[in-house]
């Protein structure tokens, strides 16, 4: 393996790693009486504050990007940024963390179906298996037929960023980004952080804030939050964000996204360990099912959409974005 390629893998380790803890560190908050757009707002905003600073100094053409790539930024804030990492700490409210993500991680099995339903590309019988592998392991993962178990609204804040991340895959195909990774981390976190604070205004997702001595417990110890919001800010956000699109720059898309499954192995440990977190033996059969049907399908992918779902999983989430 060279060294560009080396680099390019543990970059991609990096930000898989970096975006599985943002779970975790999210729900230790929530848990402590933050609302899920107070969390969201402290890491969108505080990465947008720092990733703003650096970008003064180094000045790597924004305006050029602005200019240029206006329609890429606009929507990854949105979609990549705002509406997978939005939704996502809206589902961990009510799911355990590795459940919300494989959730979030459905997204390309939609898109998928989007492009063979609406464009009318038929997808390989690879893919085709995969899709029906991974929908099989879902099943298992929320367990429908137990008519208990996970909350509906924890479900459908799930879906709503699989279809966040589904849609910025597919808006991501018809453009052409040479936005340089900074700028395109930091102006999507400029704009996340300002639909989120839209949202709060208007009473959309309200920002609340518990009163003092509401301790924020990880691994049975009361970090503090300002601990937590730092760890969420500059691990979970600016160093996960800009390893994960260095990442698919140096190795390209397609293994990136393979890389990128470990998030929810990272987000999995994670819970388990600071959360005390451990889904059922036939959630981890499914979640296996579906990162292997995930995996099917993006091993040969529907072109050219392909380029774009796998883009995804290294440098947007959910987004990815997770």
């Amino acid at each position: 393996m060279r060294g560009g390629a080396r680099t390019g893998l543990g970059l991609a380790i990096a930000s898989a790693v970096s975006f599985g803890l943002s779970g975790p560190f999210a729900k230790a908050l929530i848990n402590a009486g933050w609302s899920s757009n107070a969390a969201l707002l402290v890491r969108l905003g505080g990465a947008a504050v720092v990733l703003s600073a650096v970008l003064v100094v180094i000045r790597p053409g924004v305006l050029t990007a602005l200019r240029r790539d206006s329609v890429v930024l606009v929507l990854y804030g949105s979609f990549a940024v705002a509406g997978v990492q939005g939704t996502f700490f809206n589902a961990v409210r009510y799911l355990p963390v590795p459940i919300a993500l494989l959730l979030v991680h459905t997204s390309p099995i939609l898109v998928v179906v989007w492009v063979w339903l609406v464009r009318h590309r038929r997808p390989s019988r690879l893919t085709v298996l995969g899709g029906a592998i991974a929908l099989a392991g879902l099943s298992l993962v929320v367990q429908v037929w137990t008519g208990v178990g996970l909350d509906w609204r924890g479900l459908l804040w799930g879906m709503a960023s699989a279809l966040c991340s589904a849609g910025y895959f597919l808006l991501a195909d018809r453009t052409d980004s040479t936005t340089p990774p900074m700028v395109l981390a930091g102006v999507g976190m400029v704009l996340g952080t300002g639909l989120a604070l839209l949202a709060g205004v208007t009473g959309v997702l309200p920002v609340e804030l518990p009163s003092r001595g509401h301790a924020v417990v990880l691994a049975g110890v009361d970090v503090g939050w300002p601990f937590a919001a730092v760890f969420l800010v500059l691990v979970t956000t600016v160093l996960a964000y800009l390893t994960g699109i260095a990442a698919v720059r140096r190795i390209g898309a397609s293994q990136a996204s393979m890389v990128g499954l470990l998030e929810l192995v990272s987000a999995g440990v994670g819970s388990w360990l600071l959360l005390g977190e451990v889904p059922t033996a036939v959630q981890c059969v499914g979640g296996a099912l579906l990162l292997a049907g995930i995996a099917l399908t993006q091993r040969r992918p529907v072109a050219p959409v392909s380029s774009a779902v796998a883009a995804g999983s290294g440098s947007a989430r959910p987004g990815r974005t997770r």
